[in-house]
């Protein structure tokens, strides 16, 4: 958190001045009020308007404030945000799999918006608030002793009773997090399958579906709720309990001639000043509380789950070999003994039964998991640093994910390399369907709903012709696909990759007449 703070020393330095002044400009009217009347100043229609001019001042800067430093925040919450995914994308494998990515996606949102509000509202508020908290008091002591001492014991009566609250609060919003995000990453799921959502004849199949998550999203938000507002309310019926009393006594205060009306008139623009502030002084509690669950979370969902960095970094892919490859999926010990090497121009057809593990050994090759037994330019794969091997390999796998953006920066998917060859794409056979009734400008829907299958497979396929790897696999993504878009598939991918190593995993041996070698996989 020191780190974080430091790192963002300028938006807090920016923010605490920002809320200092603010915290100044608060309380002066009512202390030019005070001064007023304890002066024995004449209250003529001059002065009046004056200070109502000197009002509307202060509140311009004060939303002028507000825009200042939002535009400060702007800058920190997407710079804090890039940081978090950053470590999402470096996160295991099987982490990711194993928490959903929604979920992970939902927990990072909350974790920026928790810290954003730490620091804008109890990091730097802190000192404001305790600014206008004592000036409060010094007013309202000036009123009258005992009205100062009936303020005075409100302080610690709310920090210590919010404190006890957002202590066991902590617990339960810990519990409420991690139950909305799942339940959300379920609902996600049923709903973004649209075609099996639309089959179906009535709603009654898809409530049953997401009934139980939404009654643990929304009874996980109740039990918070509950707990927080009916534990809090009694604090909050405290403080509204004297607050009608010390109105009540100034009343009597003023019939009886002890005190004088202005009095009154100041501790009803400072009464509501000095309870806003003890609100957003005790809501330290809250706010540190929910920074407090999200720190847990990124450092024991995302900080905890990276992948580990090696030091051998690859220039190119000569060479792999595969021995006897150990890898685990859900704890389960996974063995090939496969012993044979592949090198630049071998096409490898990939076979066996479904389940055998076809996949998970090709994934390896990426370090999706950590696994033994090969080699790559006769290094062992445990020793080579990530982003190296990656580089290099180009993974395809049946399920395409079509982002709804235009086909030109899905076949970039976030490069900006200025000189890609556009002009070999437009005239490839690969993309003459697509380019029939879709420009390179073109938006293309969510999960590309506008493209057959085959099509789809071809905008990933794509890359290749305007990137240079190494290595590629091709995992099952002709099994949907008609022959023609096949051979087609098929035919650029290899022209292109002719000095290459190409591994396809297909169960259609048609397939393998484009290959040279085979790993054969078994049960």
């Amino acid at each position: 958190m020191k780190d974080l703070i430091l790192k963002n020393k300028k938006f807090v330095i920016i923010t605490f001045i920002l809320t200092l002044f603010t915290a100044i400009l608060t309380v002066s009217v009512p202390i030019l009020l005070s001064n007023i009347f304890n002066n024995n100043y004449t209250i003529n229609t001059q002065n009046f308007i004056l200070i109502i001019i000197f009002m509307f001042i202060t509140y311009a800067i004060q939303i002028s404030m507000v825009i200042i430093r939002e535009n400060f925040a702007l800058k920190f919450n997407t710079d804090y945000t890039k940081e978090l995914y950053s470590k999402l994308f470096n996160m295991k494998y099987d982490s990711i799999l194993e928490q959903g990515s929604s979920y992970l996606i939902d927990r990072i949102g909350q974790t920026v918006n928790n810290l954003y509000l730490f620091l804008i509202n109890s990091l730097v508020g802190i000192i404001s608030n305790v600014i206008i908290i004592t000036v409060s008091l010094v007013l309202i002591g000036l009123i009258n002793v005992y009205l100062f001492l009936m303020l005075l014991a409100l302080v610690p009566i709310n920090y210590l009773g919010y404190k006890f609250i957002n202590k066991k609060l902590h617990e339960k919003s810990k519990v409420m997090q991690e139950e909305t995000s799942s339940g959300y990453k379920e609902l996600i799921a049923i709903f973004k399958n649209t075609d099996m959502i639309k089959q179906e004849s009535d709603y009654n199949r898809i409530e049953s579906l997401i009934s139980p998550s939404i009654k643990r999203i929304y009874s996980s938000m109740a039990n918070v709720n509950k707990f927080g507002q009916s534990t809090s309310l009694i604090i909050k019926l405290i403080n509204s309990f004297v607050q009608n009393l010390m109105f009540f006594v100034l009343a009597y205060l003023i019939f009886i001639g002890e005190t004088q009306v202005g009095n009154l008139v100041i501790a009803s623009i400072v009464l509501p000043i000095f309870f806003t502030a003890l609100q957003a002084f005790t809501n330290v509690n809250l706010e540190y509380r929910d920074l407090i669950v999200s720190k847990e979370f990124v450092e024991e969902s995302i900080l905890n789950e990276q992948e580990e960095q090696k030091d051998v970094i690859l220039e190119d892919i000569e060479s792999i070999h595969f021995g006897k490859v150990d890898f685990n999926i859900a704890k389960k010990s996974i063995t090939h003994n496969i012993n044979a090497t592949f090198s630049r121009g071998d096409i490898i057809y990939v076979d066996g039964p479904s389940g055998s593990g076809k996949s998970s050994l090709m994934k390896s090759l990426l370090k999706f998991r950590d696994a033994s037994g090969i080699r790559i330019n006769e290094y062992k794969l445990e020793d080579i640093n990530i982003q190296s091997l990656r580089n290099h390999i180009f993974y395809l796998s049946q399920e395409t994910s079509i982002l709804p953006f235009t086909l030109k920066e899905n076949i970039a998917f976030g490069s900006v390399d200025p000189y890609y060859d556009w002009s070999n794409l437009q005239n490839s056979e690969l993309m003459a369907s697509i380019l029939k009734n879709h420009s390179l400008d073109g938006k293309l829907l969510d999960q590309g709903s506008n493209l057959s299958g085959g099509e789809k497979q071809r905008v990933m396929l794509a890359r290749l012709l305007i990137e240079d790897y190494d290595v590629v696999i091709l995992d099952e993504v002709t099994s949907n696909i008609d022959k023609k878009s096949q051979d087609i598939i098929l035919n650029t991918v290899l022209e292109r990759m002719k000095n290459k190593i190409v591994f396809i995993i297909s169960h259609d041996l048609t397939v393998k007449e484009f290959c040279n070698k085979e790993i054969k996989i078994t049960l």
